[in-house]
């Protein structure tokens, strides 16, 4: 049974008390600041996308404004009530170019076209199709809004703007499954005013639109407003972006090469919150390469359909590192208040236990016959008082012992009287229960298999040393002797591998595991037409892991290495970091004739061995150790090309992220 000092359980209990409140603290403390980082991330982005779909709305308003002070002018009015265009050509072109619009473009009041100002050749076809013509003609009134305009549509206007519109789709992470692979449609704002002859009729509307993909307008306008181009860490913080269904048409968002992620999707999750359920979603978003706390807003057409969305995004980064600033200033608090108590902890655990040490040493003394200890305890307390009934007690236990060795020494004389009868019976008795136990042990080593080995090993080496080289039989005698040999090699290494012991870890290098092996195994005959290069990583953080076990992996490599390549070759050892998986690596490569493809899947199976003399359980062995020691073994190896062995262990370094949702 394993003693504990009073110490260590005072130490523990006091550990346990000031540990558990401090975690509890400290755990509370940071759920609620993460919370309050991210409430003020919300709350930031909300007032952004606020003050994005104010922007929106104002561009609109502002194009609603242009097409109803332009409907007015007598050239418009007399150009559809007179149905003579000629002439109205500079003015529209004038027009369209300083108001900064896609299309400009006369309709009499049966929707038919008159005039384009980017295509004059073109007219008399319908725009009654057009949701904001219908209703400017229908009701009479000024209509402004977003719609989606086809191809044919915006080819009519003008071939560049169909250009502009289309879209070979990007494959994006996390969007919804489609078929589609390219877009042709256009996202347009568009405002329709009807024109009134100076006799009040109406004779037809003006239209006018602004196509918004590939235009960057809204999103400057957005980002030098609401942003205002702040940067953090070379990213820009602020993004913005103007969907068209769940396809980015316009946008400040980057792809990871640095060009603008036109094309690209949103994901699964926002297009079905916000295209088909017609709500605002807000959260945590990973956006094309990055995350961001953001809002989308959907963008409907004047008759209520959902056919894109507004787009607004901070990045998280800044919310994450501010978030690790609080949590590091707590944490570092609160350590500094456990070290403080461990240390009171520790004197006041240092002054109570003293005394009951000296307790303990005293009663080993009495315990080995010694009464003279006394115990020198100046405590009105429980140890003072238990220090006195110790002293009381080792005087009593004297005088008692001192009684005790006269009643022993007339017993004595009693006893030797019968000792000499009693000797000789134990003296039969002893030598029946030898016999007994040498039969037992003959008959139980009769049934194991060294004894029958060593038999067999021993008259066929016999009788190989009796046979002549030229005999038919000796070539029989010496592979009965070699095949003995294996066995009890396989029985001992068969012992290794089932009594593997659990590793004791601690932290290690595996660059001076390497030099260990090398160290060993350098000045062996096996290694004198060897070349060894060692490419060692300085910076190689350590591992938790077993030393012996390990060097026994390596060593194993090594040796193996060293056989596969016979007379001599280069033997390569190196030490890397992959800083991305966590891991440290140890390449053992040889120039050795390499391993068949047909091989390399069983080379860790217990008994598989291509050498005529080895068990097959060296690789296996190893293999259980890397296991154990939660890593892998990997295995490069072509005919002619030589083999690398590489073992690869998780590195001790401590990593830690917010809990990441898209």
């Amino acid at each position: 049974m394993t003693r504990t000092t009073i110490r260590a359980r005072l130490l523990t209990s006091f550990s346990i008390a000031i540990l558990i409140p401090s975690v509890l603290t400290t755990l509370v403390a940071v759920l609620r600041i993460r919370e309050q980082v991210y409430v003020q991330a919300q709350a930031r982005v909300t007032t952004d996308v606020e003050a994005a779909k104010e922007i929106y709305r104002n561009y609109v308003e502002r194009l609603r404004d242009a097409v109803r002070a332009h409907a007015t002018r007598r050239t418009v009015y007399e150009a559809l009530g007179g149905g003579d265009v000629t002439g109205i050509g500079p003015e529209m072109e004038r027009v369209r170019t300083g108001e900064k619009l896609d299309v400009l473009t006369l309709i009499d009041a049966n929707g038919l076209v008159v005039y384009r100002a980017r295509n004059p050749a073109l007219s008399g076809d319908s725009k009654v199709e057009d949701e904001i013509v219908q209703l400017a003609l229908r009701d009479n009134t000024l209509t402004a809004g977003t719609t989606l305009v086809s191809r044919e549509e915006l080819s009519k206007e003008a071939p560049e703007l169909a250009a502009q519109a289309f879209m070979e789709l990007t494959p994006t992470p996390r969007a919804r499954p489609t078929e589609r692979t390219q877009q042709t449609d256009g996202m347009m704002v568009e405002a329709a005013a009807p024109v009134f002859a100076l006799d009040g009729h109406m004779v037809g509307a003006l239209l006018g639109g602004v196509l918004l993909n590939r235009n960057p307008d809204v999103i400057d306008k957005i980002t030098t407003t609401v942003f205002k181009h702040e940067i953090y860490g070379g990213q820009i913080v602020g993004t913005a972006t103007i969907f068209q269904d769940d396809v980015r048409v316009s946008t400040n968002v980057r792809n990871a090469n640095g060009t603008l992620a036109i094309a690209t999707r949103a994901s699964e999750e926002v297009a079905q919150s916000v295209l088909f359920g017609g709500a605002t979603w807000r959260g945590r978003a990973f956006v094309v390469s990055d995350w961001y706390i953001s809002a989308y807003e959907p963008i409907r057409s004047p008759k209520g359909a959902t056919i894109g969305m507004l787009y607004v995004g901070t990045l998280e980064r800044p919310y994450v590192d501010s978030l690790w600033r609080h949590l590091t200033v707590l944490l570092s608090i609160t350590l500094l208040g456990v070290v403080l108590v461990g240390f009171v902890a520790i004197v006041v655990a240092q002054r109570i236990s003293r005394p009951v040490r000296a307790m303990a040493k005293a009663a080993q003394k009495v315990a080995h016959g010694d009464y003279s200890p006394k115990i020198e305890v100046r405590s009105s307390d429980e140890i003072g008082y238990l220090s006195d009934c110790f002293n009381r007690m080792t005087s009593e236990l004297g005088r008692t012992e001192g009684e005790l060795r006269e009643w022993g020494e007339k017993l004595e004389r009693k006893v030797e009287q019968r000792t000499a009868e009693i000797k000789a019976i134990q003296a039969q008795m002893l030598q029946a229960e030898k016999l007994a136990a040498i039969g037992k042990l003959a008959a139980g080593v009769a049934h194991e298999i060294n004894n029958p080995l060593t038999g067999v090993l021993t008259n066929a080496s016999l009788m190989l040393a009796d046979t002549p080289p030229d005999d038919p039989q000796h070539p029989d005698l010496q592979t009965i002797v070699d095949e003995t040999m294996r066995c009890r090699k396989i029985v001992k290494g068969l012992l290794e591998f089932a009594r593997q012991a659990k590793p004791q870890t601690q932290l290690l290098d595996l660059n001076q595991v390497v030099q260990d092996v090398l160290g060993l195994v350098r000045n062996q005959a096996s290694f004198r037409n060897i070349v060894v290069e060692t490419t060692l990583d300085p910076k190689l953080p350590p591992v938790m892991a077993d030393r012996d076990q390990l060097r026994q992996v390596v060593l194993n490599m090594v040796l193996n290495a060293a056989e596969a390549m016979g007379q001599g070759g280069l033997l390569r050892l190196s030490t890397t970091l992959d800083r991305d998986r966590g891991t440290c690596k140890i390449d053992i490569a040889d120039s050795g004739p390499g391993i068949p493809e047909e091989m390399r899947a069983r080379i860790f199976e217990p008994f598989f061995t291509t050498k005529k003399t080895g068990t097959g359980l060296g690789l296996a062995i190893a293999y259980g150790i890397v296991e154990e020691h939660k890593g892998t073994i990997q295995v490069e190896s072509a005919p002619g090309k030589g083999t690398t062995m590489s073992v690869v262990l998780p590195s001790y370094v401590s990593t830690s992220s917010p809990d990441a949702s898209g």
